[in-house]
């Protein structure tokens, strides 16, 4: 019943059906929110490389996806890439600082880790001033480490 043309036109269909399907990958991943979904669904296994991976394609799909920073340096956190870990959490708080204020808290812990104790009070100081807070057992050994009490 298809003439020449229709069979054409449909093949040129499948072929485009086909290829949009590949580059959206095993996962059917189009979106930020996708990888964000899937590396969300990795990070809570423990599956940090992979999620890291998800992370960081959602962020090439939306730069301004803070979540998707703020998760990707968690997984860093977790791999003990502190410069790595600083930088996303530094975009997610650029991308909005108050959703964001425990991320000044985390990267306060990472400055410690680091013995950056300013940069350390400074975060502190910030992520209070926005209502986030830091635990009290952190600011004792930030106290201790650094000799200010604030």
């Amino acid at each position: 019943m298809f003439t020449r043309m229709n069979r054409g036109v449909i093949k040129v269909v499948l072929v485009a059906l086909i290829g949009t399907m590949i580059t959206a990958g095993v996962c059917g991943c189009k979106e930020a929110k996708d990888y964000y979904n899937r590396g969300m669904a990795r990070f809570e296994k423990g599956e940090n490389d992979r999620a890291i991976s998800d992370f960081t394609k959602a962020i090439k799909k939306n730069p301004r996806f803070g979540m998707a920073y703020y998760y990707r340096a968690m997984g860093y956190h977790r791999k003990k890439e502190y410069d790595k870990v600083i930088a996303d959490y530094t975009r997610a708080i650029e991308i909005d600082p108050k959703r964001f204020s425990v991320a000044y808290a985390e990267r306060a812990l990472i400055y410690f880790v680091k013995k950056e104790h300013d940069k350390a009070w400074e975060d502190v100081h910030k992520a209070e001033s926005l209502g986030q807070e830091v635990r009290e057992g952190f600011l004792k050994a930030l106290r201790e480490a650094s000799g200010r009490k604030r």
